[in-house]
């Protein structure tokens, strides 16, 4: 009997919670040191990512494929630009610094980081090629709109980030293959990119782990993290559902976009307004708040899709 989108999501989390408190536990008692939390995380972005998405290309290219991933670059720009809009609205009163913070997390989610290894889980290969097409309008937006939020931003410097992450170019290399008719690669280099690919969930949970280990000072009375909590893993992604259900597109095209809608604020978040003197701390707490309630909603949002 084939396990509906909940019933794999819950068994994901699940699993993930696994590698979540093993992340957390290794990070309390030294094992993973904050040097080590972020070459992981260069890891993941660098090698691990790449990998995965490479292998998700691997399948012949039929026009069906070509469309959906045509759609799919449509509604998550259509999306990028409605995260804009409501974060230009949805937290007045809020000082600069936080503001800075708050709108980037709505703007820039951690669905790179956390959405391909999760909607992966649930959609399959082809979801995590879908996954992958729509990070890169995100991936636009976070590096300028996104950056200006704390820092000016250059276009030069905006399109040699996208050209050159690690990501993009592997989304290109996959393309190409698949255009190419996906001939077979050498058994070694195959087998490599399986084996990296395979380690995408583990590691990116183990990172997520040890940062919500080391979130400090959480004040549970503060309304406006709350309330971003609820904006960014409820009302947005319901709000796009609410939007997409009655338009013609293709269910996994419309849960994939929804899934990544509900991804809780990107770990960028933090490290932005620590550079750049925003209000670290409390970008801390929206980081380890979403991410800790992403892991109740998200099973959640797989039961109205």
């Amino acid at each position: 009997m084939t396990a509906s989108p909940f019933q794999t999501m819950v068994a994901l989390q699940a699993q993930l919670f696994v590698f979540v408190s093993a992340g957390f536990i290794l990070t309390k008692t030294g094992t993973i040191t904050p040097a080590g939390r972020k070459s992981l995380s260069d890891l993941i972005i660098n090698f691990i990512l790449p990998c995965n998405i490479i292998c998700s290309f691997q399948m012949n290219l039929t026009a069906q494929i070509l469309s959906a991933c045509g759609m799919m670059i449509l509604v998550a720009s259509a999306a990028q630009l409605f995260y804009l809009f409501s974060s230009k609205v949805l937290f007045r009163g809020a000082s600069k610094e936080r503001m800075a913070c708050l709108r980037y997390a709505t703007v820039c989610s951690n669905a790179g980081f956390l959405g391909l290894p999760i909607i992966g889980g649930v959609f399959g290969p082809m979801g995590t090629l879908l996954t992958s097409v729509a990070l890169i309008p995100q991936r636009f937006v976070m590096w300028s709109a996104g950056l200006s939020l704390f820092t000016h931003t250059e276009g030069r410097s905006i399109v040699k980030k996208l050209a050159t992450h690690p990501c993009i170019i592997a989304v290109f290399i996959g393309f190409a293959l698949m255009l190419a008719g996906n001939p077979p690669l050498p058994a070694f280099l195959q087998k490599a990119l399986s084996s990296a690919s395979g380690c995408t969930t583990c590691i990116s949970m183990l990172v997520i782990g040890s940062i919500l280990s080391c979130a400090e000072h959480i004040d549970f009375k503060d309304g406006m993290m709350w309330w971003f909590t609820l904006v960014r893993l409820a009302l947005i992604p319901l709000f796009v559902l609410a939007v997409l259900l009655p338009l013609p597109i293709d269910p996994m095209i419309r849960g994939v976009m929804v899934l990544i809608s509900g991804m809780p604020a990107g770990s960028t978040t933090a490290i932005l307004a620590a550079r750049y003197d925003g209000d670290a701390p409390f970008a801390s707490c929206l980081v380890f708040i979403s991410t800790l309630f992403s892991l109740i909603t998200l099973p959640l949002l797989c039961l109205v899709l």
